[in-house]
């Protein structure tokens, strides 16, 4: 009994310990952060991501893996309706094109989200996500919604990596 308990509490506290990224938007875009994860080889990861990839944009458009190393891997893809907003009653919905960045450590890793292009009805814009922000780093008029939704955008897309590795174990 007493051995039960104490897996349990090990249990417990290796979940409360391992907690899900959160990236914030910035007006340079998103800060990178780090996870920790139960120890898993890189290889494996790696193997994982490339997986999750696949999955997780089956029903958009596809995605590539590239600058894949002992460490690290870059998954490109886009995803509609990404973020939007409203304007004189008018709502925009993007479709962005972006590049996830993981590198591992066993125990851990750091996952970097760079939002490379935008697009509104299939139309690449030349906007970037700077060109949304004024110069003291506020959001500009009409665009009062954008980084809630491309928060959470992002962060469905992360934490949807983070279940999929966790969910290994």
């Amino acid at each position: 009994m007493k051995l039960l308990i104490g897996i349990t509490c090990l249990l417990v506290a290796g979940m409360l310990h391992a907690q899900p990224p959160r990236l914030t938007l910035t007006p340079n875009g998103f800060d990178a952060v780090t996870v920790e994860i139960p120890e898993t080889s890189n290889e494996k990861l790696i193997s994982l991501t490339k997986n999750w990839a696949i999955e997780y944009n089956r029903t958009q458009e596809g995605s590539d893996a590239s600058n894949v190393s002992e460490s690290g891997i870059t998954i490109t893809a886009y995803k509609r309706n990404a973020f939007n907003y409203g304007n004189r009653g008018e709502n925009f919905y993007h479709k962005i094109k972006y590049d996830i960045r993981f590198e591992f450590n066993r125990t851990s890793y750091k996952v970097s989200f760079n939002v490379t292009e935008i697009y509104l009805d299939d139309v690449l814009l030349e906007y970037k996500l700077p060109d949304y922000f004024t110069s003291e780093g506020k959001l500009k008029e009409g665009y009062n919604t954008l980084d809630e939704t491309l928060e959470d955008t992002v962060n469905d897309i992360v934490n949807s990596h983070y279940d999929f590795i966790m969910n290994y174990r």
